[in-house]
């Protein structure tokens, strides 16, 4: 229940302590980023081009070595720059193996490609997404019910799971356009001229480290597309996306004039790999919006529609070092360890305007209501751990998470699911957490 202003005005023996408005977020590292997998160390374009001293790699670093032209593997490379790597450069690639035993691989390399293409396969730039795991990604391919609303895509059916100690394959129904969710405002704009892509696609991840991903149908080239992720600092995470497409993609005048007026140093369809694999990597963007500010859980609260996915996060935990173990989450405070913190100016909560706070250690959002009443509530979605204060709105007084479009009812907490007119539907076992307040002297004051 909360507490109003009157009850406590003139109670000036109340312990409150004013603590600054900041939203940085302390995340816990649950998950370590030394995976015993295979990972792109780094692309052989982007090598040759800047020649690295060092490359940064897990929460350390790697260097690369050229080899002679006649060795079989032209790289070598070294953890920390003294402890040599098993290398395998593949399609553009030097990979590298990161295990206990850095030369000797718990798991072999795996074919990426049954065929592959004679053209060049071509990675785009970098992104690096900070606050992020690599298990960030391999999760959000099975989310299913993320794709509608993070990427705004009209239609996901995700299903035939099979999981293995080493990989995970799935197949996936869309319709989409790709970029309708873009920050970059060029690429959402083409995504309303360019047709609906009404696509089939296959998913096989080869550990945490390596996607391959197919797709076939309506308005898609064929081509291969691989995407590869590289944990790199404390928690973050690198990614590319590979493309190559057959020589065939185009009519072959189309390719010789696109090759003379380019003096012949690249063919169209590997430009137009390149051009792919750049406008694809954009769909990643979105996602590490909500991942970057995301509480990291031990345990999520998955709805029974999402078994398939327990069964992905608890796959990526057999990549961890066989002697890790996760901190503990720190226990809730007691009553009497609890204490009034002052949160903010009563004015600058506005109604249907979600603002978030860090006080203390516990991270909130508060907004008001319709009926200009003052909530102050748990920051993190408990389903899966969203910030609701970066990128969540108020709809119908509810919150809404950004990550699935759940709706938490202001009142009691309760969630309605995606469906915020659904006043009657409650999923159980999610629930958004709300905290007294009191108003005193103008400022907010919450019982933390």
């Amino acid at each position: 229940m909360n507490i109003h202003q009157s009850q406590f005005a003139t109670n000036e023996n109340c312990n409150i302590k004013v603590i600054a408005n900041d939203t940085s977020l302390d995340y816990p590292k649950i998950r370590p980023q030394r995976l015993h997998t295979w990972f792109n160390l780094i692309p052989v374009d982007e090598y040759e081009k800047n020649r690295p001293k060092k490359i940064l790699f897990l929460d350390s670093f790697a260097t690369v070595v050229k080899q002679s032209n006649s060795e079989e593997v032209p790289y070598k490379a070294f953890f920390e720059g003294d402890k040599e790597m098993s290398v395998v450069v593949r399609h553009g690639i030097i990979f590298v193996w990161y295990g206990d035993d850095l030369t000797n691989p718990d798991r072999p390399f795996p074919t990426l490609f049954e065929n592959p293409y004679p053209t060049k396969y071509v990675t785009s730039v970098p992104t690096i997404f900070e606050n992020t795991h690599v298990m960030d990604f391999v999760e959000n391919g099975s989310d299913n019910l993320h794709f509608r609303h993070v990427h705004k895509w009209e239609h996901s059916k995700i299903y035939n799971h099979k999981i293995t100690p080493d990989t995970i394959t799935l197949e996936q129904d869309t319709r989409i356009h790709y970029g309708r969710c873009s920050f970059n405002p060029f690429i959402r704009a083409m995504s309303y001229i360019l047709p609906t892509l009404i696509l089939k696609h296959d998913y096989a991840y080869h550990g945490p480290g390596i996607a391959i991903v197919g797709a076939e149908g309506k308005g898609s080239p064929e081509s291969h597309s691989m995407v590869t992720l590289t944990p790199e600092g404390e928690n973050r995470t690198r990614v590319y996306v590979t493309i190559a497409m057959p020589e065939t993609t185009f009519p072959p005048l189309m390719e010789k004039t696109y090759q003379f007026v380019t003096g012949g140093t690249r063919k169209l369809c590997e430009w137009s790999a390149g051009v792919l694999a750049n406008y694809v990597k954009n769909e990643f963007d979105v996602d590490a919006v909500i991942w970057k500010d995301r509480k990291v859980m031990h345990q999520y609260n998955l709805l029974r529609s999402e078994k398939h996915l327990q069964n992905v996060i608890d796959w990526g935990k057999t990549f961890y070092p066989k002697d890790f173990i996760a901190p503990s989450q720190p226990e809730e405070k007691t009553d009497d360890e609890r204490e009034w913190l002052v949160l903010d100016s009563e004015r600058n909560i506005r109604q249907g305007k979600i603002k978030s706070y860090k006080i203390g250690t516990q991270s909130v959002i508060a907004y008001r209501d319709s009926k200009n009443i003052i909530h102050v509530k748990d920051a993190y979605c408990p389903h899966q751990g969203a910030h609701l204060g970066v990128e969540g709105r108020i709809e119908n007084d509810c919150v809404r998470c950004p990550f699935h479009g759940f709706h938490f009812n202001s009142d009691d907490g309760n969630c309605r699911g995606s469906n915020v007119d659904n006043e009657r539907k409650v999923l159980e076992g999610l629930h958004l957490k709300a905290f007294d307040y009191r108003v005193v002297k103008g400022k907010v004051e919450v019982f933390i």
